[in-house]
């Protein structure tokens, strides 16, 4: 379950295996069919494909929908055993006697040693199998599920055969996942046999991106060229440079027992030369580039252990690799990864040093590989790499900067180097969006003994993973000013990433504290900062200055970046859109960011696409990537970030007129512990949407009336836009017309329509809401025809609904009926279903009728499964239900079975109940 979210386990209609949607339909049909009929389905593929993956996602399936699963692992050195999987399949059911004849349990018994007797003939064990599943299905289907067909002992594989070909007739879904190279040797009589292609790139990127969202483009495409779309290789193997420190990597691939696919990999490795094996060693450690086979032959000469013709032929004769046209090729991307994480620390520091000697000196791989092969210390080394991770930070490779400064000081050996090195490491690691690192890093530099002239440094990293890990703000409060006059001393440099940093922090602490002394801190700062800086703050904190101006500002500064500006003030730029309400003009500049930026980045960056999607209208998928941001926040260590995905997830509820207070309760008692003012000002707004909705308008008018009191708009509210129409639209609806004008009237005073578009239709929009007589037809006229209007559905359509009620009154029905209709239209898209019943009773007061949804329309239900739903809510069983429909009860079953996952119910009961109150409402 999700820490603050109103939704429970993902919902199994789809799979989120990547790549896979083909089979798990296919997987998915055949549990929902089992009542009324079996089917044997193949899961075939090469190790590491995802085939125990996907067989663990059909178990789930089947589980939630009733089925019985009953599983099974066949592993090496078990094959031999005979029955030795059926004895662990069949296992739970020995003792339904009941469904098996005497003769058929003796043989059962007999065959799997749960009695003394003589072992019967293999015929015999399946039939008295296929009879034991066969009445036991018949009272709840069941889903065989066995994994490494390959490793199955022999018998039981024949066991297993006979009831493939048998399956049809009985209630029983079989899935073995098997591999692509032992299939053949296998019966797959009766089996559909599913294929597991290799991911393709993209859906190898998608996957690094969910699993992996600290890594830049630039490491996400290594890995993806490197595990060649295989689901394994890909989450098993670490971004470059791998090389430069294992420890800090995932557990070397042993050789477990079992079908672990390096167990084969290593055997076969053992069993090369060592001179072969030293090559394929340097060719994994080399990369993928044209020049990586040619490389690594340089640099076995350079080990004193040259690659003659017949070590080339050894490598292609194990059948690891392929040579064609002086091009060696790991057959597997697994080889590899088994290649590094078994080789000795000895042979690992000979390649890596072999590599470095014959690399040209402005690479950056040359320093890694070094690192790497030395033992001990070296502050040559490690002056190096300190340089490349600075290279690194400044082409947003924080990650990988974390890293190498770890190493460098690992390698350090003059005094304090250590200390300031770990600490600079924390810090990458910190805005790298690794908290977890961070902190760990922060204490081995204490351990160190953290130089003072790291001290700021440290003190500054120590605060914002502090901030971004929990939100606290207490940290940052109490330094950052100190800090800040301290680095006004100090000359900037090309490199000053703490100043970055510190300036990012105290713009944050200061919107979410609402402490005066670090806007203050702020404001002394503005001479010094750029036209980038300086439009940040105007926007944030002082965002109702009358010559802001912001939209033509940022375009104009957008539109002069270069490529390393773009990372460097990524989120300066990112917060003026979402001041402006601009984030989607500026779609492409995100990309190329997110494209090269680490994940703290990336998820501001979501954070405000969420939010531009809500104003947008697009709930749905705010929803989707809110949930998706929260569910990486936490994974992540970033609960500042979880909470923030969590309130914009509450927004589209609230705006729908669902009740979000639950999750609204729980920020806000950890908001309130850690003086988050910000957090604490976004619950109440949106609670005041929530009241809107719900028709609560006092309660509305309360809440927004807190944030902006009627004329006044505190520079603590940024967001004053996002509360305006709902201000004036409670106040209009509690009887505070004279409010709503002065509101209004602020507005014009402050200029608000030359801020950006979106302010000016809220104005617009707010002026017409407020209007009496005949100024309501022509101000809303005049907001319809404002440039983008339609970008904002949710406040256009509550302004069609005003405006269809004033012209109903004003006895103008047709008119009235145009403007209804188009606000009935928008909310139901919207999902905003107290807002649609609105428009609708108002259109029926003026004659016309909205026809209702049906079930059929939103569940996408076939003609018979609505009838049988419907035959179900009116209580027949499924007996009754195949007389009256002339069909078989199995046939009903399998039907009930489509229709469960359709209506999101999961039995007759809860249909009954949906079916009902589809229809009575």
């Amino acid at each position: 379950m999700q820490s603050d979210g109103t939704t429970g386990a993902r919902p199994r209609s789809c799979t989120s295996l990547a790549g896979r949607d083909a089979p798990w339909s296919a997987l998915r049909d055949a549990v929902l069919a089992a009542p009324a009929g079996g089917r044997a389905l193949w899961l075939r593929g090469e190790a590491g494909i995802g085939r125990t993956a996907l067989l663990d996602e059909a178990a789930a399936f089947a589980s939630e929908r009733g089925l019985r699963v009953l599983r099974a692992v066949g592993t090496a050195p078990e094959a031999g055993m005979a029955l030795d999987v059926l004895r662990r399949l069949v296992r739970p059911l020995l003792d339904r006697h009941d469904v098996l004849t005497d003769s058929q349990r003796l043989c059962l018994e007999a065959a799997l040693d749960t009695a003394v007797g003589t072992t019967p003939g293999g015929l015999a064990v399946a039939a008295a199998t296929l009879a034991l599943l066969s009445g036991t299905a018949d009272e709840q289907p069941l889903l065989l599920a066995v994994d490494d067909l390959q490793w199955v002992d022999a018998p039981s594989a024949g066991v297993l055969a006979f009831v493939q070909r048998r399956i049809a007739a009985a209630p029983i879904v079989l899935v073995c996942a098997v591999r692509a190279e032992a299939a053949s040797a296998l019966d797959s009589t009766g089996a559909e046999v599913l294929d597991l292609a290799p991911l393709t790139s993209a859906e190898s990127d998608a996957v690094l991106r969910r699993r992996r969202p600290d890594l830049t483009a630039q490491a996400r495409a290594g890995l993806v060229r490197e595990a060649a779309g295989n689901p394994l290789a890909l989450v098993g193997t670490s971004a470059r440079p791998e090389h430069v420190d294992r420890t800090e990597q995932a557990p070397a691939l042993a050789a477990p027992s079992g079908d672990r696919p390096a167990h084969d990999f290593a055997v076969r490795l053992d069993a090369l030369p060592p001179r072969t094996r030293f090559l394929l060693l340097l060719h994994a450690l080399a990369g993928h580039e044209e020049r990586s086979v040619r490389l690594a032959i340089e640099a076995a000469v350079a080990a004193g252990s040259p690659a003659a013709e017949d070590t080339l032929v050894a490598a292609e004769r194990s059948g690891l690799v392929r040579l064609h046209h002086a091009r060696l090729t790991f057959l597997h991307p697994l080889v590899r990864t088994c290649l590094v994480r078994t080789a000795s620390a000895a042979d690992l520091r000979r390649a890596h040093a072999a590599l470095a000697a014959v690399l040209p000196r402005d690479d950056e791989r040359r320093a890694t590989h070094l690192a790497a092969a030395v033992e001990g210390t070296d502050d040559d080394v490690a002056d190096h790499l300190v340089e490349v991770a600075r290279r690194r930070i400044r082409h947003g490779g924080h990650p990988e900067a974390a890293m190498l400064l770890k190493h460098a000081a690992r390698l350090s050996a003059r005094p304090g180097a250590r200390g300031a090195r770990l600490t600079a490491a924390a810090h990458a690691a910190a805005v790298g969006g690794q908290p977890a690192l961070a902190i760990r890093l922060l204490a081995d530099a204490e351990v160190e003994g953290v130089p003072a002239d790291s001290r700021p440094l440290w003190e500054l990293t120590d605060a914002y993973v502090r901030f971004e890990s929990d939100g606290d703000l207490s940290p940052a409060v109490l330094r950052l000013p100190a800090l800040l006059a301290g680095l006004r001393h100090r000359a900037p440099t090309a490199d000053d990433t703490a100043r970055t940093t510190l300036r990012f922090l105290l713009h944050l602490t200061a919107v979410f504290s609402d402490e005066p002394a670090l806007r203050d801190a702020l404001r002394t700062e503005l001479p010094r900062s750029g036209a980038v800086a300086r439009l940040c703050f105007d926007l944030w904190n002082r965002p109702t200055r009358p010559d802001t101006d912001g939209t033509r500002r940022l375009r104009r500064l957008v539109a002069a970046l270069t490529p390393e500006e773009e990372v460097r003030d990524a989120w300066q730029l990112l917060w003026i859109a979402a001041a402006l309400d601009s984030v989607g003009e500026h779609a492409q500049l995100w990309h190329r960011v997110v494209q090269r930026a680490p994940y703290l980045t990336q998820a501001h960056v979501d954070l405000a696409t969420c939010g531009d999607d809500y104003l947008r209208g697009r709930w749905d998928r705010c929803l989707t990537v809110s949930r998706r941001g929260a569910q990486t926040a936490r994974e992540q260590g970033c609960g500042l970030h979880e909470r923030l995905f969590r309130l914009t997830e509450a927004a589209v509820h609230a705006a729908r007129g669902r009740q979000p207070e639950a999750v609204l309760e729980r920020i806000e008692s950890w908001a309130a512990k850690r003086g988050q003012a910000y957090v604490l000002r976004r619950i109440t707004g949106i609670r005041a949407v929530h009241a809107l909705a719900s028709g609560a308008d006092e309660t509305a008018y309360a809440l927004a009336a807190s944030l902006t009191p009627p004329g006044t708009f505190p520079p603590q509210e940024p967001h004053f836009q996002h509360v305006f129409l709902d201000l004036i639209e409670a106040a209009v609806r509690t009887g505070r017309r004279a409010e709503a004008l002065r509101h209004i009237a602020a507005g014009h005073e402050i200029r608000m329509g030359d801020i950006a578009p979106r302010h000016a239709f809220v104005l617009a929009a707010a002026e017409a809401m407020a209007a009496e007589g005949g100024d309501v037809h022509t101000l809303s006229e005049a907001a319809y025809a404002m440039p983008g209007a339609d970008a904002w559905p949710f406040e256009l359509a509550r302004l069609h609904l005003r405006h269809g009620a004033w012209l109903r009154l004003a006895h103008r029905p047709e008119e009235a009926r145009a403007h209804l209709l188009t606000a009935h239209t928008h909310f139901t898209r919207l999902g905003a279903e107290p807002w649609s019943g609105r428009a609708a009773a108002e259109l029926r007061a003026a004659g016309t009728v909205v026809a209702r949804t049906r079930p059929t329309e939103v569940w996408q239900l076939s003609p018979q499964e609505l009838r049988i739903a419907r035959l179900v809510a009116s209580g027949l069983s499924n007996g009754q239900i195949a007389e009256r429909l002339k069909v078989s009860p199995r046939t009903v079953g399998t039907h009930l079975y489509k229709i469960f996952p359709k209506v999101n119910v999961a039995s007759r009961a809860a249909l009954a109940h949906a079916v009902r109150e589809a229809y009575d409402r």
